[in-house]
């Protein structure tokens, strides 16, 4: 565990983890936590140091049609996790050419058409990216912890409208995903991103 987090050590940190698991090139990082943790500043680390892929887990909820009448009752039941293992995790995985269809919950649709570079790692960034159902894909699990106090201060610094809705919802919804199926408990890496 790593308090106070800066990106060069939690990259020396999974370097090392790259290297004592004897990877190549072609592996896949997920990067867990809660939202304003860093996850998404961790993975644009990697990408721009040594061009790693970024799949979005975002790019994978379920279009509001799709989802079950009680997909609030179930733990991460907004996720298409189907989506994600046919068409990125389980073709990579074969080293078989691929690419996806972002989609945008503010618009509910589909947006542009992503590749996904096979000579490169994949990082699955995002809540969600470490369920037990991508198990099979996974070969390293990083988990970004924040405290609630800064992850409210980054919330509203980063959309002031929308902080109330995650504090009422998508924060508790994200924290039973954690506990249920013990993310924290479960990564290779946790880092604490707090002040």
């Amino acid at each position: 565990m790593l308090d106070n987090y800066d990106n060069n050590a939690i990259v020396s940190g999974i370097e090392g983890l790259v290297n004592e698991k004897n990877l190549s090139d072609h592996f896949v990082l997920s990067i867990d936590g809660p939202c304003g943790s860093g996850k998404t500043t961790i993975a644009n680390e990697l990408r721009d140091r040594y061009g790693y892929n970024i799949v979005h887990m975002d790019d994978f909820y379920l279009p509001f049609q799709e989802r079950d009448n009680n997909w609030m009752s179930v733990v991460a039941g907004h996720m298409d996790f189907d989506r994600l293992i046919k068409n990125v995790l389980k073709p990579y995985k074969a080293k078989r050419e691929t690419n996806y269809i972002s989609y945008d919950c503010h618009s509910d649709r589909y947006l542009q058409k992503i590749d996904v570079n096979l000579e490169k790692p994949l990082v699955l960034e995002g809540s969600y990216s470490s369920h037990p159902i991508l198990k099979d894909y996974i070969d390293i699990k990083i988990y970004v912890d924040i405290d609630n106090k800064t992850q409210i201060e980054r919330l509203t610094n980063r959309n002031k409208e929308t902080v109330d809705k995650f504090v009422a919802m998508w924060i508790p919804f994200e924290n039973n995903y954690f506990k249920t199926l013990k993310i924290k408990e479960s990564s290779d890496l946790v880092y604490e991103n707090s002040q």
